[in-house]
């Protein structure tokens, strides 16, 4: 039996041990590895870019300077990742879609008539566009990864204060406006209220953004770069997001990323088609005749996609009738290939979509574009997501036109070469944990 000196005795080899401390891995715990770090600041720079391109309330006074600050961090990012065995930037092939994005971007300057920052705001981007093109594929679905979680980390603090709003809560609020832009909104500082639609049964959802169309869109292009990751937590976010902003463009982007999800799976899509066909027409019955029509979905969905007595869809509303007569004119004469001058106050507010776009740059630019984003694709493995970009690329040409800001160009071309690299690793890893079973 051991003595009560023995047992109040501490073993000096054991205090050492103790007091000991290992500074190799206290380092390794302090220490941010220098390529995490480059990455760190590449993201910074390419987030700051895409929020800049969706003009967000809390950018607008930095909407002529965010290019600058999102190239200044990319050259940072690629300082660091010299000399580094984990580079960033990777990939050799930038060459082709860097020349094709700077034929576009200098027609853009030149028909356009900027002045001397307009051209060096297109070197500011062809910087942040080439660290695109050269990004390592695994990189390239870490960062589209990260952009949906932050976005999503983004409405998770807007969306309760939305429906805080809704229940009757006085939040705190401003007036703002975009004169620019021409808008003008109610400011809650975690979602904007456009002010037009004060008096709407529901006014719809778009967080700090313009509008629910952009916003809605913005977020299926995110998802489309998360095939078979959809039941991540900030992918349900994004898709609830767009179920809440009511846009009809986003509905029916996510309806046809859907069927391109199964497509590039290789699932049996006739029987999901008929399926989901049930599930919208028994869907729209019953709002057609919930409250007497009286509702959001029949309101802002159903009643748009109705036949008017012209025989256009009610939806396709995105020009005036002062416009759509200057566009007949426009498509009849010789300045279809190089395009007109666009003025807002001649044809009012509110005109966009492909019309607009034409009119203003011509058929040229859109073949340039068409060459631009083939060139941009032109090493992807998989034919099937090159034609599944292309029809998201007509798709949000016809509404919005918007496809070489950031906010629209990024997924689509990520989803290119990430979706092939991601499905094929989730395939490997399922056939592995067969195997091991």
């Amino acid at each position: 039996m051991k003595s009560l000196r023995e047992m109040l005795t501490m073993r000096k080899i054991n205090l050492d041990r103790l007091l000991t401390i290992d500074v190799g891995k206290l380092e390794s715990l302090c220490l941010i590895r220098r390529s995490t770090l480059a990455f760190a600041i590449l993201y910074c720079g390419i987030l700051i870019a895409y929020l800049g391109s969706m003009e967000p309330w809390f950018m607008w006074s930095l909407s002529h300077y965010y290019p600058l600050i999102a190239c200044m961090l990319v050259i940072l990012a690629w300082l660091m990742s010299r000399g580094l065995s984990e580079r960033l930037f990777t990939r050799k092939s930038f060459k082709y879609p860097l020349i094709a994005y700077t034929v576009i971007s200098l027609y853009l300057a030149v028909t356009g008539q900027v002045n001397m920052n307009g051209y060096i705001r297109v070197v500011f981007n062809m910087i942040v566009f080439t660290s695109v093109f050269s990004l390592d594929v695994r990189l390239l679905c870490k960062l589209m990864r990260w952009l949906c979680i932050t976005m999503a980390g983004m409405m998770l603090l807007s969306i309760p204060f939305y429906v805080l709003f809704l229940m009757g809560f006085n939040l705190p609020n401003s007036s703002v406006e975009n004169e620019s832009l021409m808008y003008s909104f109610y400011n809650y500082y975690f979602f904007l209220l456009d002010n037009r639609f004060t008096d709407a049964l529901l006014p719809r959802f778009h967080s700090v953004f313009l509008e629910p169309g952009h916003l809605g869109s913005a977020c299926v292009f995110l998802l489309t770069t998360q095939i078979s990751n959809w039941k991540k937590w900030y992918n349900i976010v994004l898709i609830v997001t767009v179920l809440i902003t009511f846009s009809l463009a986003a509905y029916l982007l996510m309806v046809v990323v859907y069927f391109i999800s199964l497509w590039l799976r290789k699932k049996n899509i006739p029987v999901r088609l008929a399926i989901i066909g049930a599930v919208l027409v028994a869907g729209g019955i019953f709002a057609y005749n919930y409250n007497k029509g009286d509702n959001l979905f029949n309101l802002y969905i159903l009643e748009r996609l109705t036949i008017t007595d012209e025989g256009k869809f009610a939806g396709d509303n995105r020009v005036t009738d002062e416009f759509d007569d200057e566009f007949s004119d426009f498509m009849a004469s010789g300045d279809i290939l190089f395009g007109r001058k666009y003025e807002i106050v001649k044809y009012g507010w509110g005109n966009s979509g492909y019309r607009v776009f034409i009119y203003d740059y011509g058929l040229v630019f859109v073949l340039l574009l068409v060459i631009f984003y083939m060139v941009c694709s032109h090493e992807a493995v998989s034919t099937r997501a090159r034609i599944s970009m292309f029809a998201l690329g007509f798709a949000t040409f016809w509404a919005r036109s918007t496809l070489l800001d950031y906010f629209d160009f990024l997924p689509l071309y990520s989803f290119v070469y990430v979706i092939p690299y991601t499905l094929s690793h989730t395939m490997s890893g399922r056939l592995k944990m067969n195997s091991d079973e």
